[in-house]
Formats: structure tokens, C-alpha cells, sequence
């Protein structure tokens, strides 16, 4: 097939306003999640705790590129400050998050709502709108050669055999912008934010107690997480992985 050339008008009334609209949209939501979650108040204590906890798998993670001095510091210290942890401060939790019995939370429904109001209704909403303004449109082209099997990621809304792989699609460039923005919505809103609704998925799937946001929701089995992590900090030892690397002498 010989080579296309795109309509220069594509640019400014397609590619470009997908993209923007995609970010508006992005922005909407996050003021919008902000007005209608109930987010719970991150404490000081629960703070320091998961500050407490990654800096424990730190240490665990890169002991070997560290002095044994180095490691054997810190880690008496971080033995020393959970010896000194209040059991009242490691506590310092709702009960309700805490419960193991099967009865459904109605705040976790609740948070489930809000986050599929936020979440995916706006993405089924302007989706289909987007794919019913801009269908059919060839927005782009990736800069290197793909295989056939890209068409169906890349050229959603185009039935074109013979069309090669690497043009991209106004309905597959949009999806490209919701999932490849949340660089540019931390520039602009900061790390938490609910531009693309990770935050209050993560925080409904904390509530039902699966791995959330680390150092910050994970508080109700704070005891015995630090109890294992005391015992794990004891056992472990020093295994330097730079010893053997030549050292190159100044000339």
C-alpha cells in the first residue's frame, strides 16, 4: 500500500483535542473525586509508621551496596525504634477497618460507587461520545515498524486489512491519552491525585482488606508486622555485593 499522507486540518481539530479533552476530563475528576470521596485523615503516628516500614525494606533490599559498619548501624537502629514503638500509637485505627468477620462495610459500597461514579462512568460517557464524533480518523503514526497483531491495539474503529500497523486511530489515540497522562497529572495536581482514579480504586480495595497504598492505609496489622520485621532484622546479615569489584587507582 502506498504511503498515506495525513490532512494537516487532523491535527488541530482531531489529534490535538482528543488529548485535550482527555486532560479536562482528567481534571474534572479529580476535583469531582475530592468533593464526594471520605477519604480517611492520615495520622502522624500512621505516617511514621510506614515511613518506619519501607525504610526497614530499604535496608533489606540494598544492604549488600552499604558498609558493614553502615548496615550495622542502621540497623540497630531501626531495631531500637520499633523496641520504643508505643502500642497505643501502632493502634491508633478505625475498628471497622480492622474486623474479620463477613459482614459487608457500607462505607466500602459507598467507596465503590463513588469510584465507579468517578472512575468508569466518565470513561464509558466521553468514550463513546469520542468514538462516535472522531470515529474513523487516522490521527498518527508510530515511528517504527509493528507487527499485524498491533492493528486491533492500534487501529480501533478502522477496518482496513491492508492498512499498515503502525497508523494509529482517534479512537485508540483517546485511550492512548487516558492511560498515558498520569505523568502529566502529577506535574500538575501532585502524587495523589484522582485524575485517573487509582487512588480511589486502591482505597475501596484497602477497605476490603487486599494491598493498597503502602505505608499509609495499611495500619491494622501494624503489631505484627513489626514483631516479624524485629525478628527478621535480627537474622539478617551482611553480604557485601561490591567486594568484589576492582577499585581503580588515581593516577
Amino acid at each position: 500500500m502506498s504511503e498515506l499522507l495525513i490532512d494537516p486540518n487532523i491535527r488541530i481539530w482531531v489529534f490535538l483535542p482528543l488529548a485535550l479533552i482527555t486532560f479536562m476530563v482528567g481534571i474534572l475528576r479529580h476535583y469531582v473525586g475530592l468533593c464526594i470521596s471520605d477519604l480517611p485523615e492520615v495520622t502522624l503516628d500512621q505516617k511514621k509508621a510506614g515511613q518506619l516500614l519501607r525504610r526497614i525494606d530499604l535496608l533489606k533490599r540494598n544492604a549488600g551496596f552499604i558498609t558493614p559498619a553502615g548496615f550495622i548501624a542502621r540497623r540497630n537502629h531501626l531495631r531500637r525504634t520499633i523496641a520504643g514503638l508505643d502500642r497505643s500509637e501502632t493502634r491508633a485505627v478505625d475498628p471497622r477497618r480492622s474486623s474479620k468477620s463477613g459482614i459487608i462495610d457500607p462505607e466500602i459500597v459507598s467507596e465503590l460507587i463513588k469510584s465507579n461514579v468517578t472512575n468508569v462512568m466518565p470513561m464509558v460517557l466521553i468514550g463513546g461520545w469520542i468514538n462516535w464524533t472522531f470515529s474513523g480518523f487516522v490521527t498518527a503514526k508510530v515511528p517504527f515498524p509493528l507487527t499485524f497483531r498491533f492493528k486491533s491495539m492500534l487501529q480501533r474503529g478502522i477496518e482496513l486489512g491492508n492498512l499498515d500497523a503502525s497508523w494509529v486511530s482517534s479512537a485508540s489515540w483517546y485511550f492512548f491519552n487516558v492511560f498515558g497522562l498520569r505523568a502529566v497529572f502529577y506535574l500538575f495536581l501532585g502524587e495523589n491525585n484522582l485524575a485517573d482514579g487509582t487512588i480511589a480504586s486502591g482505597f475501596a480495595e484497602e477497605l476490603q482488606g487486599s494491598p493498597g497504598i503502602p505505608g499509609i492505609l495499611q495500619v491494622p496489622q501494624i503489631l505484627p508486622t513489626f514483631k516479624s520485621e524485629y525478628e527478621a532484622l535480627g537474622i539478617l546479615r551482611h553480604d557485601w555485593s561490591v567486594k568484589t569489584v576492582d577499585t581503580i587507582e588515581a593516577k
